[in-house]
């Protein structure tokens, strides 16, 4: 603006999509959750704890502060169904598995047990440049991947995750593939937890213990692995 080209405009109200947006809504977030009695777990800044039986009162509390509505127990979220049962809680994207089949007419299609064809030999990316015409046979082989995906969650559809409780001993299972790769002999490894190794361990470790509900002391974490490198390591 003529005349006022060495002022800065000073921002009063944050807005939705300015850059400072996000930072503003977490400090104001923060320090009315604080306010509250919730304590932040050190571990991961973004879950705050506090033992409280007293839901209503907690959303009655944050709707004085905050633009809310109670639309009662999450039903479906982000595309994930959660289905309350006696003792647990199962959340699976179903329904949004059926919606794609059904618009893709892959509904009807024969199942499959794994989300690429076992067959197939990946190779790492050389970085040259393709020509056209194999860049089309590139393309077309990743239609074939994306219907072999389809096919295997025609396979997966009531597929769920279920929490049950909070489990005495943490446990986590472990393995890795053949060296597959001919080039650089590398495999490709995978984990999962009961409730991902090395320091995400300390770091669910340290997690859960923040949080009251848990039992302490907190019992040894329980690795299943059957790589003989990684054991002979482990004990060495």
């Amino acid at each position: 603006m003529h005349g006022n080209e060495n002022k800065v405009c000073k921002l009063i109200k944050s807005l939705y999509g300015l850059k400072q947006a996000p930072k503003q809504w977490h400090l104001k977030f923060d320090e009315v959750v604080l306010s509250s009695g919730y304590l932040l777990n050190q571990a991961d800044k973004c879950v705050y704890i506090k033992f409280d039986k007293l839901v209503d009162l907690t959303k009655e509390f944050f709707s004085s502060r905050f633009f809310m509505m109670d639309m009662g127990e999450a039903d479906v979220i982000l595309g994930i169904r959660i289905k309350h049962e006696s003792n647990r809680i199962a959340i699976s994207q179903s329904h949004y598995i059926k919606k794609v089949l059904k618009k893709f007419n892959y509904f009807d299609c024969t199942p499959v047990s794994t989300p690429m064809d076992t067959s197939e030999k990946l190779m790492s990316d050389n970085g040259q440049a393709i020509s056209q015409l194999e860049y089309s046979r590139v393309v077309g082989y990743l239609m074939q991947a994306i219907y072999w995906i389809l096919k295997y969650l025609k396979k997966t559809i009531y597929y769920s995750l279920i929490y049950i409780g909070y489990p005495s001993v943490l446990e986590e299972y472990t393995d890795a593939s053949w060296i597959n790769n001919t080039k650089d002999n590398s495999f490709t490894s995978g984990w999962v937890f009961l409730l991902v190794a090395g320091k995400e361990v300390e770091w669910l470790r340290n997690l859960i213990l923040e949080i009251p509900l848990w039992s302490k002391p907190i019992a040894s974490i329980s690795i299943h692995c059957d790589s003989d490198a990684t054991l002979a390591k482990a004990y060495s």
